[in-house]
């Protein structure tokens, strides 16, 4: 078994067909094919479900599947750590993050990991868990710092609780309910709501917050793709929204939004950082693994 035919499975698997493979590897669609027959060959399984309109693994390639993603990945690591030994190129910590601890926790990790390693880089992709645990797989990303997913990621990726958060209803400073010592739930339909999409956890808050049948959930007049926008539209504005805490924990402490004392439970989840398990992790990873570990601790005092 060759790490070329791994890559060339991969790229298979992952385009879903021998055509957009043989783009991605530079080679033609005949090479790519005989590599994956060589391979089938020699586990003496076929991996892929062949036909005219698609491709997709078989059991076996089901099977084979997370190990080379593994494989792959771990050959990426040390081609990177390999090339910044040599100086032909610097590490480069790969950090994929969801939008609550983009907010806060990471900046100030990744400032405290550059007072130790002023030279060091950094690359983050902002994302959501699902597309950013097949980048931790493939190797693209080195870690995940994520509110915790709502269904169980794959055997291969390891979490470790950082902190947790939970939802806060919130309006601007000076809003007509910002003053008030305590809030009902009657009083919030009163006002226009902005939500932001694909926050899971806010919207199940929403939920939960109206969910007793005698009160009718707002309508949103707003539905948000920008998180930024929706800061935004509550600052200058009399809307209301229901968001993480630790999304707009920098807002409310500086007093431009007010947490709103509303008698209604919040539970809370956490916030983790993702990683491949027993994967080899570099120097620089491994500083900024500990600042995160640090900030955390901080952040809950």
């Amino acid at each position: 078994m060759e790490l070329r035919q791994i890559q060339h499975f991969l790229a298979v698997v992952d385009l879903g067909n021998f055509h957009r493979a043989a783009e991605k590897v530079n080679l033609t669609q005949q090479a790519v094919s005989k590599s994956v027959r060589q391979l089938e060959n020699r586990l003496g399984v076929r991996l892929l479900n062949r036909d005219r309109q698609s491709l997709s693994p078989t059991p076996f390639g089901e099977l084979l599947l997370p190990h080379a993603r593994a494989v792959d990945a771990e050959i990426r690591q040390f081609m990177r750590s390999l090339n910044a030994q040599l100086g032909v190129d610097q590490d480069v910590v790969r950090i994929g993050a969801t939008p609550t601890p983009i907010q806060e926790l990471l900046p100030k990790a990744i400032k405290r990991t550059l007072g130790r390693r002023p030279k060091q880089r950094f690359h983050i992709e902002r994302g959501y868990f699902d597309r950013l645990a097949s980048r931790l797989l493939s190797g693209d990303v080195d870690i995940v710092v994520s509110t915790e997913p709502e269904s169980k990621p794959d055997p291969l990726i390891e979490m470790e609780e950082l902190l947790q958060d939970s939802n806060v209803v919130i309006v601007r400073q000076g809003h007509p309910l910002s003053a008030q010592a305590s809030v009902k739930l009657l009083d919030l339909l009163d006002y226009s709501w902005i939500t932001i999409i694909n926050l899971e956890k806010a919207e199940m808050g929403l939920k939960r917050l109206f969910a007793d049948p005698k009160l009718k959930s707002p309508m949103p007049a707003i539905v948000s793709g920008s998180i930024v926008f929706a800061v935004n539209w509550l600052l200058e504005t009399e809307f209301i929204s229901i968001l993480p805490r630790r999304l707009v924990s920098r807002e409310i402490d500086d007093g431009r939004l007010v947490e709103l004392p509303v008698a209604a439970p919040h539970p809370k989840w956490p916030i983790v950082l993702a990683y491949r398990r027993n994967s080899t992790r570099s120097a620089a990873t491994l500083a900024l693994i500990d600042e995160l570990r640090a900030v955390a601790i901080d952040l809950v005092k």
